[in-house]
């Protein structure tokens, strides 16, 4: 104990006599007007754990450290002038905030300098630099030296390795520091989050997901104000805080963001498409600490990704009520799950033949029950299930029971054809193509009779990776329909690259088609297309007599709507159609 309290005095006495040994230096400096240059900075550098760096204010010539240098990639340890290699590595939107800093010190404003800004290195990563400085005066007030030193706050494990941006920790320190100004109005916290991330880490890689989240980090900058700052937060998320804006103000910035991220494709080589959603609570009407202000945030972004994606949400009282909605129905969900799938029922819409206008086969329909609030909507509950990865159980029970209820039908129907619908989520599962294996041959079903219903939406973007999962699917035996046809950004990129066989365009092209020749064009053409293939079509959404007159016209294969039957029970299906 006494050796290592004797060794833990002499680190101290050896450190302060350095400390001390500098001071003598710059004290001497200061006197005999630099003449120890080298001196100094070889003393400072000896007693600090970050760069050292040393200018001589009558020459402008500075001095920085090998390792810095090499680090960002400046020509040599000692220049003359090195602002225009600063202005080089320095991120545009921080050149302003560095230059004037460095002017106030230069021009004998402020004696201090310290700054936090970002840089790219010679591998061109973005990090953040904290420079701080001080000037030493003659006995006329005229600045002779700047002394200072450089960290890398990534090395303090404030910086986002993948983004170059501040991490969490450092938004809610900033954040927290903007309130406790006397000046400020109100304070915006915007979290931007990409919709269906998880789903580009699993169809993709890591790799690929980590360079969306660094590229999307670049176009989020671009495109914002010098003065708001943005910061990596945990997962997807991404936040920036705003100071003194309204709503129209917060509107326009995500907008500006959303509305270049419309014009570029991310990864060439994949063809990632990007959707973000956001949410926002502002202070002090939302909340008073940016711990209340965060969580409101994060409950609108939520929100916002449960109710359609892709928008801006601000946070209100709706927020709040959905968000306790979302917890108890989550609860009921999995509860009926555990229950051997209780309150959960398929049920059956038709699909007629447009040409004999006879039923040609039904489309399986998850409903849900819950105990608490009733009859729940599909558009409701299944996002969750698909959150939780819930959705491969209750879409493998689905298929079960959808194929041993259509299999007493096909004793006196033998050609009908069953529709079943597929989540992306279940299909980017490894278990999909064994589960569906297995329950196909345990049923014992014809598989030319079952049609696997797969939304384009999912597919465009992801088109590449799903080529593959699709040709397993077809190599079952079974059909593929591409649902909600129209709805994606290259749709006729779909029907080169997979094996569908029936085509459903989706139910906004129907219901202005009396009136629009834009519908009437769109559902010809694709008709001619997809028969020129083999590929069938089915109308979705047919609820009036005049719109089948108007398709018969247009040579579709199936329609499907209200006009013929809504989703309906096993039992009344039945009775009303299979007598």
């Amino acid at each position: 104990m006494e050796d290592l309290e004797k060794n833990n005095r002499e680190k101290i006495l050896k450190s302060s006599n350095e400390v001390k040994k500098a001071k003598n230096i710059l004290k001497m400096s200061y006197i005999t007007g630099n003449d120890n240059f080298d001196e100094i900075y070889d003393a400072l550098e000896q007693i600090s754990e970050d760069y050292i760096f040393i200018g001589n204010m009558k020459t402008m010539v500075f001095k920085y450290p090998a390792p810095f240098i090499k680090r960002v990639g400046f020509p040599t340890e000692i220049m003359q002038n090195p602002f225009t290699y600063w202005k080089n590595i320095i991120v545009e939107s921080d050149w302003k905030k560095f230059q004037e800093s460095t002017l106030n010190v230069l021009k004998g404003e402020s004696k201090y300098q310290n700054i936090e800004f970002r840089v790219k290195d010679v591998k061109g990563n973005i990090t953040w630099l904290r420079k701080k400085s001080v000037v030493i005066r003659d006995e006329f007030g005229s600045t002779v030296t700047i002394v200072g030193n450089i960290s890398f706050l990534g090395k303090q494990n404030k910086i986002d390795p993948i983004t170059g941006l501040m991490k969490i920790t450092e938004f809610f320190k900033n954040f927290n520091k903007k309130l406790e100004k006397e000046y400020i109005e109100n304070i915006g916290m915007m979290i931007i989050g990409v919709d269906d991330f998880e789903q580009i880490n699993q169809l993709y890689s890591r790799q690929t997901g980590d360079r969306v989240l660094k590229n999307l980090a670049n176009v989020i900058q671009y495109n914002i104000p010098d003065d708001i700052s943005l910061y990596k937060l945990d997962g997807d998320n991404f936040g920036l805080i705003l100071e003194n804006v309204d709503k129209d103000e917060v509107r326009d910035i995500y907008s500006k963001i959303k509305d270049s991220l419309g014009k570029i494709h991310f990864l060439n080589e994949e063809n990632v498409a990007i959707n973000i959603s956001a949410g926002c609570a502002i202070f002090p009407k939302n909340g008073i600490t940016y711990q209340e202000l965060y969580k409101f945030a994060v409950y609108s972004l939520l929100y916002c990704k449960k109710t359609g994606k892709n928008k801006l949400v601000f946070f209100s009282e709706e927020v709040i009520e959905n968000k306790v909605k979302h917890f108890e129905i989550l609860y009921f969900l999995k509860q009926s799950i555990d229950n051997n799938f209780e309150n959960f029922e398929v049920f059956y819409q038709p699909q007629i033949s447009t040409k004999t206008k006879k039923l040609k086969g039904f489309e399986a329909l998850l409903r849900w029950k819950c105990e608490k609030y009733g009859n729940v909507s599909p558009v409701e509950f299944i996002p969750l299930l698909e959150e939780t990865g819930l959705i491969s159980l209750v879409g493998n029970w689905v298929l079960e029971q959808s194929l041993k209820t259509f299999k007493s039908w096909l004793e006196k129907y033998p050609d009908l054809k069953i529709s079943v619908n597929l989540s992306c989520v279940q299909l980017i599962n490894k278990n999909c193509i064994p589960d569906f294996k297995k329950i196909l041959e345990e049923n014992e079903f014809p598989r030319e009779n079952i049609f696997f219903e797969i939304t384009e939406s999912t597919t465009v973007s992801n088109i590449k990776t799903l080529k593959e999962i699709y040709e397993e699917i077809k190599a079952l035996g079974v059909n593929i329909a591409l649902d909600d046809f129209g709805t994606g950004y290259s749709s006729f990129g779909i029907l080169k690259e997979i094996p569908v066989d029936m085509v459903k365009i989706d139910r906004s092209f129907v219901k202005d088609i009396l009136n629009s020749s834009f519908d009437v064009t769109f559902i010809k053409f694709i008709t001619e297309i997809c028969h020129n293939y083999g590929i069938k079509i089915c109308i979705e959404g047919v609820e009036r007599k005049e719109e089948l007159d108007l398709l018969e016209g247009l040579n579709v294969d199936y329609i499907q709507g209200y006009y013929f039957g809504k989703p309906e029970p096993e039992k009344v299906i039945s009775e009303k159609y299979l007598k």
